[in-house]
């Protein structure tokens, strides 16, 4: 992993900084106690239930709050380069800090496309330089030469600049000889494939999910046969060429039965699950309001009962934002001409808090996986963990479970207003984000908690 992380590492002057009394929730662990955590010059160093607090130079009290391994998306459109209206490295990162994240992976359908070794340096040192969010970003290269499906990129030199995958997202590869022969070639290199599920000669025209009320509002639907025909053919080739793919936001019941048999078979394939398709349907849309639109769409309560219950018993892996934030004016036009995508990355957590792991769907331990460890591990990322010297720093999320607050899209980090969850009453929220060193502090974390 060639993330640049030396504007994180702290100097060598033995300053030691303490999360104390928290509950510590590390799944690369197995680990949920109560307990504290030791750090000196922005390492751990030490971890549990008997650790000596009395050298500590500062001191966060998380009496009451979770410590967790630093939260990776594995799954966000930063936009730069080229499409700075929307976001930029500098803007997405300080969103993702404010979400709770040390690690975003950003997605290669920018302009240009994420395809050589030049644009990714460009990523790695933007997401290093002093005015950024002070979290790692994580590049997933272009599976094809601009995006055009047409050629497979060079893999090789994509990976040795730092990619940890390669996707065709916002360009789903149609041709099924052109993905095997990725397949073969990411194998080699052994670099999974994040692959956009959608057959677009079936979703051509349409702008949300088909079915009732696709049909009540009179929009073209897109039928969840898209999605699925192009999961059963990527998980036949991964199968069949033992290539490492990861699902992008499996959204319908059918996808996901598929999914689970073919992990069964003994394919090399893991899935994700966004935040909105796991609490909203398509009826959200209301009188066609394009902040609900996004691809794959919104679909029915049967698919989003079924989503929840794969997350619970481990057939879906990972929980990623999908953060696909526009500019105002994109938006803001009539429903069909919106475009796809809801901007999310400082929701995720409180969302996922106050609807699932609240609700009894996830535990506490299952919730951190989801959200770090379990992306970590598939990218095979220094992260998602708070076992010493297993990262390049300290990245470490502090979540308050039970704090009552209102999620304001207009006063996020990010460039995006386009969020579902605008005006939503949550119940949990990351209150402190660090990585190296403080990187945002709620004002939920009182000073009163915080000694130096």
């Amino acid at each position: 992993m060639a993330l640049r992380a030396e504007r994180f590492i702290i100097g060598g002057d033995g300053m030691r900084t303490l999360f104390r009394n928290g509950r510590i929730l590390d799944p690369s662990q197995d680990l949920d106690i109560v307990g504290s955590v030791m750090l000196e010059d922005g390492q751990i160093i030490d971890l549990g239930a008997d650790i000596d607090e009395n050298d500590a130079d500062e001191v966060y009290d998380c009496t009451g709050l979770w410590i967790a391994p630093g939260l990776v998306d594995m799954h966000a459109h930063l936009r730069e380069p080229g499409q700075e209206r929307r976001e930029t490295i500098r803007t997405g990162t300080q969103a993702a800090a404010a979400g709770g994240f040390t690690t975003v992976c950003c997605m290669p359908n920018t302009s240009p496309a994420l395809d050589n070794p030049a644009i990714i340096d460009f990523i790695l040192d933007k997401a290093a330089s002093p005015d950024s969010g002070g979290v790692f970003v994580q590049p997933i290269g272009a599976l094809t030469k601009g995006q055009k499906g047409d050629q497979i990129a060079d893999l090789a030199a994509l990976k040795q600049a730092g990619v940890a995958a390669v996707s065709d997202e916002g360009c789903p590869i149609q041709e099924s000889n052109l993905m095997m022969r990725a397949m073969e070639f990411a194998l080699q290199l052994n670099l999974p494939i994040m692959v956009h599920c959608e057959d677009r000669s079936l979703s051509q025209g349409g702008a949300m999910n088909e079915g009732m009320v696709s049909a009540m509002l009179g929009i073209p639907g897109i039928p969840r046969s898209a999605e699925e025909i192009m999961i059963m053919r990527n998980c036949v080739l991964a199968l069949n060429t033992g290539c490492r793919i990861h699902v992008m936001r499996v959204t319908t019941w059918g996808g996901v039965e598929m999914i689970r048999q073919f992990k069964y078979l003994g394919a090399p394939v893991t899935c994700e699950v966004t935040p909105h398709h796991l609490t909203l349907t398509d009826e959200a849309i209301g009188e066609f309001n394009p902040t609900f639109k996004t691809t794959p769409p919104l679909r029915t309560a049967v698919d989003l009962d079924i989503l929840q219950q794969a997350l619970s018993d481990g057939t879906i892996d990972v929980i990623a934002s999908d953060h696909s934030p526009y500019a105002p004016f994109e938006v803001h036009v009539p429903f069909e001409e919106a475009p796809n995508g809801m901007s999310t990355l400082e929701a995720t957590v409180g969302v996922v808090l106050t609807h699932l792991t609240h609700k009894g769907v996830l535990t506490p331990l299952q919730t951190i996986e989801k959200l770090s460890t379990a992306p970590a591990q598939i990218l095979g990322l220094a992260a998602g963990t708070l076992q010493p010297d297993r990262t390049p720093v300290a990245q470490i999320t502090v979540i308050d479970p039970n704090v009552e607050w209102k999620f304001d899209a207009h006063r996020t980090f990010s460039k995006g207003k386009n969020s579902p969850f605008d005006g939503w009453d949550l119940l949990g929220k990351a209150v402190l984000t660090y990585c190296g060193t403080e990187v945002y502090r709620d004002p939920f974390f009182s000073d009163e908690r915080y000694e130096a």
